[in-house]
């Protein structure tokens, strides 16, 4: 075991390497960053080791031999939930439900200087999300919403080469209640006067794949129906939507399905954050204002905002950090200047228009879209 122990106020990250090792030239590439380095085998490794240090990553080759990987990753994201999880997988191995396990899954041959800067990069938002503070509040909450486990498996299918509509039909068919519900949104949403829709395959023929997951997705995360006075879940859900579509609009193909999934869950916050504490729910409503941006407000109530506890949550399912990232910071249009426009500021920029704010100046300025903000003002008044 080798810890590179003097850099105690940096990311602490602990590497669980294959009996024989694969993972050396990532250890290299840490050790010559910032980073306080754990580097372990799997014939050396023990939950002891955890217990003495309060590891920020835990980074896991895939091809251990003695330990199952899927139990080691839910181990360690039960007993550890603040913590990054990344899977280094040979390539040669194929293990079931691993996407759902870790933040990032690398695949070999790796580029080590990505990892080390992807890993180090996400220091800041990682530590605001993993605070005790909001552990804490959302372990208070009795009722979390679950993870959109449905969804889960439509979005494995459709990487496959195979897939087919009767396949996407038969996953959501297998679960009645959500079928019956993502039907009846389908139509309440999408259908006016038209025909309605009576299955799922005339579903998809309708709308599109992409439509219908997303819509899948909103059925899933609002499907317990939580009861706070004064806070509409209907609205909130069509919100949702429109900022999924309209973000989904705004960026390149290949991004469309993750910006549709970040605009579904940008606002999923609120949902916990207005559970916690129903007085502190009923004092914020009372001084919330539709139009404006409430994060100072729900700041000042809360000791804490619904972007964190989103980005909490997602980090507690596993979800992508580029996704998270999305959470974080759709009220924070400063921090997304550092970065190329892709899926934060997509859901920034839509999540504003929806609102009939206006966006920053700067970010307008910066992302040269003064010419077709109109345009996209126009699209928003049309998904509102």
């Amino acid at each position: 075991m080798s810890w590179n122990a003097c850099k105690l106020n940096s990311m602490k990250i602990l590497i669980i390497d294959a009996p024989k090792p694969q993972l050396v030239k990532l250890q290299q590439a840490f050790n010559a960053s910032s980073c306080s380095l754990t580097y372990v085998t799997e014939l050396e490794f023990s939950m002891n080791t955890l217990a003495t240090v309060k590891f920020d990553v835990v980074v896991v080759a895939i091809a251990l031999e003695k330990i199952s990987p899927v139990k080691l990753l839910t181990s360690l994201a039960k007993s550890f939930p603040a913590m990054l999880r990344v899977v280094i997988n040979d390539m040669s191995t194929s293990i079931k439900h691993i996407d759902n396990l870790a933040h990032y899954n690398y695949k070999q041959p790796i580029n080590t200087e990505n990892i080390v800067h992807n890993i180090t990069s996400l220091a800041e938002n990682q530590k605001a999300i993993t605070k005790e503070s909001i552990i804490k509040a959302v372990a208070q909450v009795k009722t979390l919403p679950s993870p959109p486990k449905v969804y889960m498996q439509l979005n494995a299918v459709l990487k496959e080469s195979s897939t087919d509509s009767q396949k996407i039909s038969d996953i959501i068919s297998q679960d009645p209640a959500l079928a019956a519900k993502v039907l009846q949104f389908s139509n309440n949403t999408f259908m006016g006067k038209g025909k309605s829709l009576n299955n799922i395959t005339d579903a998809i023929t309708k709308m599109g794949l992409d439509t219908l997951c997303c819509i899948v997705m909103t059925a899933e995360l609002f499907s317990y129906e939580p009861d706070i006075k004064g806070f509409s879940l209907l609205d909130q859900q069509l919100h949702c939507l429109a900022t999924a579509r309209l973000a989904a609009s705004m960026v390149k193909p290949e991004l469309k399905q993750e910006a549709m999934l970040a605009g579904l869950l940008h606002d999923i916050g609120k949902i916990v954050l207005f559970e916690m504490n129903p007085k502190l729910t009923s004092l914020y409503l009372r001084n919330y204002k539709p139009s404006a941006n409430n994060n100072a407000l729900e700041k000042k109530v809360f000791k804490t905002n619904h972007c964190h506890i989103g980005a909490y949550l997602l980090h507690v399912w596993s979800f992508s950090y580029s996704l998270i990232e999305a959470i974080i910071l759709h009220h924070s249009p400063e921090k997304l200047l550092k970065n190329s426009f892709g899926i934060a500021q997509a859901v920034y920029l839509a999540d504003t228009l929806l609102h009939e704010r206006e966006p920053s100046p700067e970010f307008i300025e910066h992302y040269k879209m003064k010419d077709i903000l109109e345009k996209l003002q126009q699209r928003a008044a049309r998904l509102r």
